[in-house]
């Protein structure tokens, strides 16, 4: 992918892949939810696809739910993305960590396919697509 946009649109869209992570990690789920467009979409194989906020909101209960007490660490590595106008598209790789009772685990490697959009100023994800390496 070539080098576009400025380097503030650049730079807060790298931002925003962190917060991603660092927000859900912490169990901020407004926050995360706020790292999508209101119709934005987050879709994965494993828990399957939820559209706009208020289903983001539910599948971020449910993921809580899912950790069993666990903690979780999303690292995102190799963000790449295309910048034209308000819109982008973007990748990165996904290394997922579950750690409980002192012990931490590899739970996944995988990766994210992404449309971006910038909206009132804001970059936000559009779709986020999962992809878990088998």
């Amino acid at each position: 992918m070539s080098m576009t946009g400025t380097v503030a649109d650049r730079e807060e869209i790298r931002e925003l892949y962190a917060r991603y992570a660092l927000t859900i990690d912490d169990s901020q789920f407004e926050d995360w939810v706020n790292c999508f467009t209101p119709d934005g979409v987050f879709d994965s194989p494993i828990y399957g696809r939820s559209a706009g906020r208020d289903a983001l909101r539910k599948f971020a209960a449910s993921y809580k739910e899912s950790w069993a007490g666990a903690r979780v660490r999303h690292m995102m590595v190799n963000v790449s993305f295309k910048v034209e106008g308000d819109r982008a598209t973007g990748q990165c790789n996904l290394i997922y960590y579950r750690i409980k009772d002192g012990k931490t685990e590899l739970a996944a490697i995988g990766g994210y396919k992404d449309e971006l959009r910038k909206e009132n100023g804001d970059w936000r994800f559009s779709l986020r697509r999962v992809f878990i390496d088998k």
